[in-house]
């Protein structure tokens, strides 16, 4: 089921439908149209849900699964069509789809014995594939053309020509699947944990030593996109942002020379940029690039969402909460109507928990519909990957519980878990990647420990408060994520939540 889930809410339904290929496509009534329609609305997420809706009170056995199977293969159908009739996208996208669509028809072409059209089309699609840098196509074509000129035409000038250029493009392809092999070896250690990367810089330094030649010989976009990729990666894993930054900008200015769109790249090295503005405190450069370059980022794509997230933490770090709040709200809307990868909507759930924090404490002013009311549980259970990424996103969700149990001043809760956060603590909180967080929870423990009295309370707490301040966030190794708000921040919210204003107890009287 989810992998039907996935292709009905990929495609737009509502342009399927105005454009009169739904009525094309389905028997109106059926109950593959009633089960498209549910599928997209959200209404069935599960097999289950399904039965009861199409055969309630039946037993359907094997109806339902050759239902599933028509209904996947009739999407299909329409994705090729949208897919081949769109006219959105970058310039390099949409030459994409159409050297793949002339190239099946070549093939089809081909096959019917069609050789002098096939072999125009194919010299045709060759200028287009060589200008856009499609390498693996481009061999397909000269594999075709040299084979033909060859074997069947006899023409020896032109089967050299096909021939030179084919082996050229070979020892691209080459160079380019090792980049990026080398790449997602690197990067796949970390697509489900947000625990700091330092162990890699070195392995990264020396996979970039082996791409980098080939990168001097050849400027393919593939090629140089991974290994640019590699080499963000030497210096980002260890919170270099000032080195960091000086590769994006030349990543950037390198794809902004390519004589088409390079949308892709430019997002990577754009949204690593600004994370190293994040961190480097230059909040203004960060926001600049946000609001001039959001039109290249795909509303609704991978992309998109780690672009908001950026945008998210800008506002926090610059305590503008209520934008963060709309940009929060915004997202979780979106990813309500889509499908994203767990990761990212976990993510956002976080966030959210954040923001309910500071609507807790009068710094946002949410809907008068809004729900406040954290429930840890369910929380919990909302974001089962992150929850067991220990040195990682698990910090900010542990720090979050703490949080609002302090605020309720829920003595019993809070102490019966200083125990256990503590070993935690002890366990996967190291002395360089999470410093900064070991030192922030182990004040916030004092909080309970001092019984909530606030002179107490700053008396315990000030040496972590004081540890914390000699890592500041702009060389901590930890990864860029994990402190949602600073804590130099966040400290003042949560001591403001026992009325104690920026270190120290409110008098009264």
């Amino acid at each position: 089921m989810q992998d039907l889930i996935e292709l009905i809410r990929s495609i737009n339904i509502s342009r399927v439908k105005s454009g009169g290929l739904w009525n094309f496509i389905f028997e109106q009534g059926s109950l593959m149209e009633q089960l498209c329609d549910a599928i997209y609305e959200g209404k069935v997420n599960t097999d289950q849900e399904a039965l009861e809706l199409l055969y309630p009170g039946e037993r359907p056995s094997s109806k339902y699964a050759n239902l599933k199977e028509r209904l996947k293969e009739r999407i299909l159908n329409v994705v090729f069509l949208l897919e081949f009739r769109s006219q959105t996208g970058s310039d390099r996208q949409k030459a994409y789809m159409e050297c793949n669509k002339k190239w099946a028809a070549a093939m089809v072409l081909m096959s019917k014995n069609a050789k002098g059209v096939s072999v125009s089309l194919l010299e045709s699609m060759l200028k287009q594939s060589l200008h856009y840098e499609f390498t693996e196509l481009t061999l397909s074509i000269l594999s075709s053309l040299r084979l033909h000129y060859g074997t069947i035409y006899g023409d020896v000038s032109k089967y050299n020509l096909y021939r030179e250029m084919y082996r050229k493009y070979q020892q691209i392809l080459l160079m380019e699947n090792e980049a990026e092999d080398a790449y997602t070896y690197l990067v796949s250690h970390f697509v489900n944990s947000k625990a700091s990367k330092t162990p890699i810089s070195d392995q990264a330094y020396e996979t970039f030593a082996l791409i980098e030649p080939h990168m001097k010989e050849s400027d393919s976009f593939r090629l140089h996109l991974c290994g640019r990729l590699i080499q963000v990666m030497i210096h980002s894993s260890k919170n270099d942002y000032a080195s960091t930054a000086i590769v994006c900008e030349d990543a950037i200015a390198f794809f902004t020379k390519k004589e088409f769109e390079s949308n892709l790249p430019l997002q990577a090295f754009y949204y690593q940029l600004i994370v190293c503005y994040i961190q480097l405190q230059e909040f203004e450069k960060g926001a600049a690039i946000i609001e001039q370059y959001q039109s290249i980022f795909d509303e609704g794509s991978f992309n998109w969402f780690k672009l908001q997230e950026l945008f998210f933490l800008l506002a926090m770090y610059t305590k503008h909460y209520q934008q963060a709040f709309e940009v929060c709200e915004m997202v979780l809307k979106k990813l309500r109507s889509g499908n994203q990868p767990s990761q990212i909507a976990e993510m956002w759930k976080i966030y959210e928990a954040y923001a309910q924090f500071l609507i807790a404490l009068d710094k946002i002013q949410p809907p008068k519909n809004y729900s406040t009311k954290f429930r840890v549980n369910k929380f919990l259970n909302e974001i089962p990957t992150y929850s067991k990424d220990k040195q990682g996103m698990n910090i900010p969700i542990l720090i979050i519980q703490i949080l609002f149990s302090i605020m309720e001043k829920n003595v019993d809760q809070t102490i019966d878990r200083i125990e256990a956060i503590e070993k935690y603590c002890s366990r996967y909180l190291k002395q360089n990647e999470t410093f900064r967080s070991s030192c922030f929870i182990k004040a916030l423990l004092q909080i309970p420990a001092a019984s909530f009295h606030p002179e107490i309370v700053l008396q315990k707490a000030q040496k972590y408060i004081d540890m914390l301040e000699t890592q500041p966030l702009e060389v901590a190794y930890q990864t860029h994520e994990i402190e949602i708000i600073p804590y130099e921040h966040l400290w003042d919210l949560a001591m403001e939540s026992l009325g104690i204003a920026k270190g120290r107890a409110v008098v009264n009287g």
